[in-house]
């Protein structure tokens, strides 16, 4: 198949329109041009932005033996400039106009994608069609030493210093025979990174980044007559290059169990069961998303009820399928709970399996997991970029891009029996992986890229304003209507969150909000759970610091069910004592499972530091493990009978109804509240008085990283300066051309990245600024942070970084406008903090500031003295590398916040 498709993808110029047929098909216009280079067209006029997005058929299963990592290296490399656009200017200009980009990178393809204001989209397209042609060229030692440290910082930061990292880079090397192309991971080896040279690089671009090897897709709100002689004179006129070379590669088979153990800096041991199940989207693959969504998809499926439920062997197990070209991977995972061998954790999901491959899921299983998936492609084509992709890599797969009815087609055959042969077929206890992880303590002719485009004017945008009405019990409601696809989403906002948790009792907001669907109405949680996934809803509910959300997102057909099992969940949860027990007891270790992850640590010890432990703030959301521990269920109940009210609660809709069609179904359903008690009072919350700069270190031994975090005061939300605060911070550590950023991860390479935000809520703000680095570069990373904090508040914002930062926010005000569930969590905001809902037209009008304004604001931004800067690492290399940088002595603090 994989020959075929190359061939087909190289074939003579062509021309495909396709007509709309349904909210499954997406309209696209599809052409090639001279170069091969494949072009599909999607118009999307909602909103005044546009997307490009770029496949590269090269992945790491490309890489040669000894240079691993090289197409997951380009993803980087190809951000580090032109003769055009030198330097880090390709971020620069974008986001200048108000656009944002990035990549990723499987073991087939390399995807990049940009998205801006729509006036920005001929700038995007001159951008990616400039450095594939001149990239390559351009390469030097600098940039490729610069790039090759990010990378490594990467591989760091997501593999070797995460829990279970290690585990996710030995799983292909055991799977894969040498020199097969999966048996290396993406991500490459230090060995092979360090060993590349600038030509290496140039070869590698010059056989896989030509037209004839990728496909463009232009997404939103253009016309075709203007952007089509745009791409035919950018792209059209690159050299068409060699189609590149693919290797041939058998089938896999391990045809035997292969164990493997490795120990791992962590409090629990896992256990991995790997197989080779058949590649992406060839017959079977469908079928091995159904049963891994059978087998570990929420507390109704097989693996949970087993291990979880019906007998304390696990905390936590999941079932995926990994689909690839050359053949996929499907993988099961359990941690075990304190005192569970790995043997009886191996011998209980052998007979959950062995009862699966005899049987089968049940029809009701598999019409929920059905029903989920169908739900999930109509969301994601809310998003014009989520679209964009989607039809790339149906071109990849299908050479049609709009293949969204095929692919959910192969879901919505499956039977029973065909879900029950192809477990049959790969889940063999004969051949699979047993992966156990324990704990251890120059052109002469004139060239059309020579000009860059200039923007045009931003388009108008009006937010959305709502449609309120009351219910009969006094609960306002806000509608927004929005009928493109048939989905609704809803969100109760209650005034209770973690602020009211007692001091003894941290904790108490975010388990009551957890229990909320463990079971409602007259159903237990495994039937509520299962009639949610029935339906193809996602439920939930969170609470924060100052409110706790429900949300709610359905398919239109299914939205009087599903409102009901919502409402029964607010009003009417079961609040059973098994399912207490086992939701404390699982939360409590995953707290404490978090005490292995550094970036964890420093946020709970951060927050703690700065706020003190007497603080709301300074408690965690989610509670320690001895708060959560402590926890009764008669506070539970106590706490929903106070905090979830009708006069607490307000409610938004937004989707596929009317204002008429909406009021009747939340009045039925939340309608007859009765207000039994009043609404919790707000609590008063005051900032935090730290008198001067306080350093906390915080001891994990051997750490090859460093997590550093400054808290620093912040302003609230309704402070004067909040746009222009926004738009400093932008500057400073909000982007990827960010100060912060470019210095540690750009320039020094100490870093995968740095940045910054300040939290304004109602009542506390605070700003955070943070990375995780090199450990043997902590001294010269701290130093770093402090000088861009010095050189932002010495006034020397410039009106380039000022200009660049109102665009930026332009496009993000813009994003929060999206899809239903953005346009709510946007209104929630406004809501909480008593705005109108135009207030973000005011916003971009707020942000018309230049550089003076920012600067004359900037003085005062950054109260390094009154902060808590945290660092969590290997103590002795931390202490070794603080002298002389003037910081105060650091104070030790455990990983649980507390000063040793």
């Amino acid at each position: 198949m994989a020959r075929k498709m190359w061939t087909a993808m190289a074939c003579a110029a062509w021309l495909v329109t396709a007509p709309p047929l349904s909210a499954q098909d997406v309209t696209y216009e599809k052409y090639q041009l001279p170069n091969g280079l494949t072009v599909i067209l999607h118009e999307d006029h909602r909103l005044p932005v546009a997307t490009i997005n770029l496949w590269y058929y090269v992945g790491s299963k490309d890489e040669v033996t000894g240079r691993s990592g090289f197409a997951h290296l380009f993803e980087h490399l190809m951000f580090m400039g032109t003769e055009r656009v030198p330097g880090g200017d390709f971020d620069t200009i974008m986001e200048g106009g108000g656009g944002w980009n990035n990549a990723t990178t499987s073991e087939d393809r390399t995807n990049y994608f940009s998205y801006g204001p729509a006036n920005l989209l001929k700038t995007l397209l001159w951008l990616d069609a400039d450095r594939l042609q001149d990239l390559g060229r351009k390469m030097n030692q600098e940039k490729l030493d610069k790039q090759r440290e990010v990378v490594r910082n990467e591989r760091r930061q997501s593999y070797e210093n995460r829990p279970y990292g290690p585990a996710e880079l030995r799983i292909p090397e055991l799977m894969f025979p040498p020199g097969h192309p999966y048996r290396i991971p993406v991500i490459g080896t230090h060995q092979d990174l360090i060993a590349a040279t600038v030509e290496d690089v140039k070869d590698f671009f010059a056989r896989f980044y030509v037209p004839c090897n990728a496909s463009l897709v232009v997404a939103g709100d253009f016309q075709p007559a203007e952007i089509k002689p745009a791409i035919a004179e950018l792209f059209g006129t690159l050299p068409r290059g060699s189609e590149p070379p693919r290797r041939e590669v058998p089938p896999v088979a391990l045809g035997q169990v292969v164990r493997n153990t490795l120990s791992d800096t962590v409090q629990f041991a896992k256990l991995y069961l790997v197989y080779h199940s058949p590649a992406a989207y060839q017959p079977g693959d469908a079928e091995m998303d159904l049963i891994a969504a059978t087998l570990g998809d929420g507390i109704t499926s097989r693996l949970y009820q087993a291990l979880v439920y019906e007998q304390p062997l696990a905390s936590e197990v999941t079932a995926r399928q990994e689909s690839m070209l050359l053949g996929s991977l499907f993988a099961i995972e359990a941690t075990a709970k304190p005192g569970v061998e790995l043997d009886r954790l191996e011998q209980a999901i052998d007979e959950v399996l062995t009862a699966y491959r005899q049987a089968g899921p049940t029809p009701q299983e598999l019409e929920r997991h059905k029903a989920g998936i169908e739900f999930a492609t109509m969301n994601r084509l809310q998003s014009v970029t989520a679209k964009a992709d989607a039809l790339n890599q149906y071109q990849f797969f299908f050479d049609e891009p709009n293949s969204f009815r095929r692919d959910l087609d192969r879901y919505r055959r499956a039977t029973v029996e065909d879900v029950k042969s192809w477990a049959g077929k790969v889940l063999s206890p004969d051949a699979r992986l047993v992966l156990r992880v324990l704990p251890e303590l120059e052109p002469v002719q004139p060239d059309p890229r020579d000009q860059r485009p200039t923007a045009g004017s931003p388009s108008a945008f009006t937010p959305p304003i709502p449609q309120p009405f009351t219910l009969s019990n006094g609960i306002p409601v806000y509608f927004f209507p929005r009928g493109e696809l048939p989905l609704v989403e809803l969100r109760a906002v209650f005034d209770s969150g973690s602020s009211h948790d007692p001091a003894d009792k941290a904790g108490l907001a975010a388990l009551t909000a957890e229990m909320l669907d463990q079971g409602a109405g007259s159903l237990g949680a495994v039937e509520f759970t299962q009639a949610v996934d029935q339906l193809g809803a996602t439920l939930a509910f969170g609470a924060s610091r100052e409110y706790t959300l429900g949300s709610l997102s359905v398919l239109r057909r299914n939205l009087e069910p599903a409102i009901g099992l919502f409402a029964d969940a607010v009003r009417a949860p079961a609040f059973a004592p098994q399912e207490w027990n086992r939701v404390q007891a699982l939360e409590v270790e995953s707290l404490r499972r978090n005490l292995d992850n550094p970036t964890a640590v420093a946020g709970l010890v951060g927050m703690r530091a700065y706020f003190g432990n007497d603080h709301p703030y300074g408690r965690p959301t989610g509670g320690t493990p001895q708060s959560v521990a402590a926890l009764m269920l008669d506070d539970i109940r106590d706490f929903h009978r106070r905090a979830y009210t009708p006069s607490g609660t307000t409610l938004l809709v937004a989707g596929d109804l009317t204002a008429e069609e909406a009021k009747r179904e939340l009045e039925r359903a939340f309608g007859t509240w009765p207000a039994a008690v009043a609404a919790l009072k707000p609590i008063e919350l005051r900032p935090p008085q730290n008198a001067s700069l306080r350093v906390v270190l915080v001891d994990k031994p051997e750490s090859v990283q460093t997590v550093i975090r400054f808290y620093l005061p912040g302003p609230v939300y309704a402070d004067p300066n909040r746009i222009k605060l926004t738009l400093l911070n932008t500057i400073l550590g909000g982007s990827f051309t960010s100060r912060l950023n470019q210095n540690l991860r750009e320039q020094h390479g100490y870093t995968y990245g740095a940045g910054s935000r300040y939290f304004m809520d109602p009542q506390i703000g605070f700003f955070l600024a943070s990375s995780a680095v090199q450990a043997e570069v902590t001294g010269e990373a701290v130093k770093e942070f402090l000088n861009e904090f010095a050189a932002i508040r010495s006034g020397d914002i410039s009106d380039e970084e000022a200009s660049k930062a109102r665009a930026s926010f332009r496009t993000d005000l813009l994003q929060d406008y999206e899809n239903l569930g953005a346009v709510l969590q946007s209104a929630v905001s406004l809501l909480r903090n008593q705005r109108s809902f135009d207030g973000p037209a005011e916003d971009l009008k707020a942000s018309a500031v230049g550089a003076k304004e920012l600067n004359a604001v900037a003085k005062n931004a950054l109260l390094l003295e009154q902060g808590v800067l945290v660092l969590v690492g290997d103590r002795q290399t931390i202490l070794a590398q603080l002298q002389g940088l003037g910081l105060p002595k650091p104070i030790e603090f455990t990983v649980m916040g507390e000063p040793k």
